[in-house]
């Protein structure tokens, strides 16, 4: 144990053993510290550390005494430390408030009296309409403070004071007028006050435990983000403003479209099959050539990705002859007339 925290615990035993009270002056510097065993160094820095937690007061030029020891006066220590770590522990700060604040109320309603419900209808009546976050957050604390204090319970009263700091409570406020609910939690102000009024303590348990969870609740809430400027130099559009602008990719080149797949096999053109020429046979008279036509191919509908392709027969024979072999009915009188004569 440190010098210091010895001489500590060694001033905090003459409180507890009674050989101190409150408002009792301390021993001068020189006779206390050789009744402790300390030296005076040692001594100075216990005095300062208790003076910081409010239960020494040092004077100047007239001396060290003993505080009153109240509950509100040693809980400032704690109001301290809960404005330095408020950021990192407010929702916890808010579940203790939620489970002590409760009792609270229900223990008021049983021992308010008229003058204190008088004064908790003023800090109600006292805030104006258009009250700013400031304002809203000096209320909330006026208005939780009373009801502590009509608990009956100084010390119940000064541990809520101080778990709740100004900074934690204006941040909260600022929440709550952002989202225009500042009326709701007044309006909640109001039903606790009168649950409060008519000695109600199962109500005033009730509504205090749901208005410090909507606290919490705001508070947890992010804070609203200003609207975002249009910076498009044109008139804006209902799509321009509702759908954001896709980021531009870099686009392929189209490729050509392949030719359709030609058919296996086509009818002929209606065309004219040509005249087959015969040779006439000597002492013969000549016979009458036969002339046959192709019927023509049944016109299908022109598709407008592909050109109709060229006959294949065409291709495979460009022959007219030998295309009429291929083109024209195979009918026996037809197969006899396109047959060639041999020459005698």
């Amino acid at each position: 144990m440190a010098v210091t925290d010895e001489a500590i615990t060694k001033i905090k035993e003459m409180l507890i053993s009674g050989q101190l009270k409150a408002g009792d002056r301390l021993p001068p510097e020189n006779e206390l510290s050789d009744q402790l065993g300390l030296s005076r160094s040692s001594l100075r820095e216990a005095v300062k550390a208790l003076e910081l937690i409010r239960v020494l007061d040092v004077r100047r030029g007239d001396g060290t005494y003993v505080t009153s020891l109240e509950p509100g006066l040693l809980t400032e220590t704690m109001g301290f430390m809960v404005e330095i770590h408020q950021e990192s522990s407010a929702a916890e700060l808010l579940e203790v408030r939620r489970i002590l604040e409760p009792g609270a109320a229900a223990h008021a309603a049983g021992r308010i009296d008229s003058r204190s419900v008088a004064a908790l209808h003023k800090c109600l009546e006292s805030v104006p309409p258009e009250a700013s976050a400031a304002d809203l957050a000096s209320h909330d604390f006026t208005f939780h403070s009373l009801i502590a204090r009509a608990s009956g319970n100084p010390y119940l009263a000064g541990l809520l004071d101080s778990l709740t700091g100004s900074a934690l409570r204006l941040r909260t406020w600022q929440r709550i007028t952002e989202a225009g609910a500042a009326e709701a939690v007044l309006g909640e102000h109001a039903a606790i006050l009168e649950a409060l009024t008519v000695g109600d303590a199962e109500l005033a348990r009730s509504l205090m435990t749901v208005h410090v969870s909507s606290a919490e609740r705001w508070l947890r809430r992010p804070p609203a983000e200003p609207p975002r400027p249009v910076t498009s130099s044109g008139p804006a559009t209902p799509s321009s403003s509702v759908a954001p602008a896709l980021p531009r990719r870099a686009m392929a080149p189209t490729p050509a479209p392949e030719p359709a797949a030609r058919p296996m096999a086509e009818a002929p053109p209606a065309a004219k099959a040509p005249k087959e020429t015969l040779k006439k046979a000597p002492g013969r008279a000549p016979k009458k050539t036969a002339t046959l036509q192709v019927p023509a191919a049944p016109q299908l509908p022109a598709t407008p990705q592909a050109r109709t392709p060229a006959p294949q027969i065409a291709r495979i024979a460009p022959d007219p002859a030998v295309y009429e072999l291929f083109a024209m009915p195979s009918t026996p009188g037809q197969r006899a007339a396109r047959k060639p004569r041999r020459p005698a």
